[in-house]
């Protein structure tokens, strides 16, 4: 009896001696085979759409991307997502190193993406670092340079606005100056309106009413009385009414003429302006009533 217990606890021992944790080869096939599970249970392409969340920065569903991206040569329709992860986890390093493994032509939608990410990455580079230490100037360069390519790549009006708020809160002065300068230029009612905003920021009314007269020109005839009384009331909000009047006279042309909502306006203008005989004639256009002084023009 004592021999069998002696073999009994010799044959436990011997057993628990052979108990350990799985090796790195086997921890390796059970990743594997857990990728190779999901890839069975979703789809590549379902996956992907699952992955397009621009906050999804889990280092696990990186490491998926990662691998589909080697696997498939730096194909554009991966790196994107791959990209988006990462600036949405701040990894600015690999999201420019992705962004260099790319390969392949690229559609028109793509190469629109590609180009928002790396103004993405731009900024953020830049907004890591402190206006004026070492590496700031050259970081600012490739921000401009960034911001220039989307700017003749069609960035819209709106677009625009935005890079110019992110520049000013950079401390990019130079790319303030620039997107301002973009934005006086473009003939557009949507760029009209930006810059417009920004010349009354500087407390520039007649420049502001420019901009407004100017989109006139190119602008549907749905837009053409917000304009012409975004214009006018710009004039009149600084304290300008007799040039309000004037330029109200100049720029109204067209179906502005027998707008009934823009000649009363122009009435009470008139008043204000002290210019009671302005205010009949456009009293009696509103109404229908034809009148030969309606021809007349205002005198500054």
């Amino acid at each position: 009896m004592p021999d069998n217990t002696r073999w009994n606890l010799s044959a436990n021992n011997h057993t628990r001696q052979r108990e350990r944790f799985a090796g790195p080869l086997a921890i390796a096939g059970l990743i594997g085979a857990g990728l190779l599970l999901l890839v069975v249970l979703y789809p590549e392409k379902m996956l992907l759409k699952l992955l397009e969340n621009p906050e999804v920065s889990s280092p696990a569903q990186q490491r998926y991307l990662e691998a589909l991206v080697r696997l498939r040569h730096g194909d554009a329709e991966l790196v994107i997502p791959l990209v988006r992860s990462y600036l949405a986890a701040g990894c600015t390093e690999k999201a420019a190193a992705a962004l260099d493994y790319r390969q392949g032509a690229l559609s028109g939608p793509q190469q629109k993406i590609l180009m928002g990410l790396q103004y993405e990455l731009r900024r953020q580079q830049l907004e890591w670092l402190i206006v004026g230490e070492p590496g700031w100037e050259a970081a600012r360069q490739q921000y401009a340079e960034q911001v220039e390519l989307l700017h003749k790549g069609g960035a819209t009006a709106r677009e625009l606005s935005r890079y110019l708020a992110d520049a000013r809160r950079l401390g990019d002065g130079v790319t303030v100056r620039k997107l301002e300068s973009f934005l006086g230029t473009h003939a557009d009612a949507e760029s009209a309106e930006v810059a417009a905003g920004i010349a009354l920021g500087k407390g520039d009314y007649r420049g502001a009413a420019a901009l407004y007269f100017k989109a006139l020109q190119t602008a549907s005839r749905q837009q053409r009385r917000h304009l012409y009384l975004a214009g006018v009331r710009t004039l009149q909000s600084g304290n300008l009414v007799q040039e309000a009047l004037v330029a109200a006279e100049q720029h109204l042309t067209g179906e502005l003429r027998q707008d009934r909502a823009v000649l009363t306006y122009l009435a009470k203008l008139s008043l204000a302006a002290n210019r009671p005989d302005r205010a009949q004639i456009y009293i009696r256009q509103a109404l229908g009533i034809s009148g030969g002084a309606a021809r007349s023009e205002v005198k500054p």
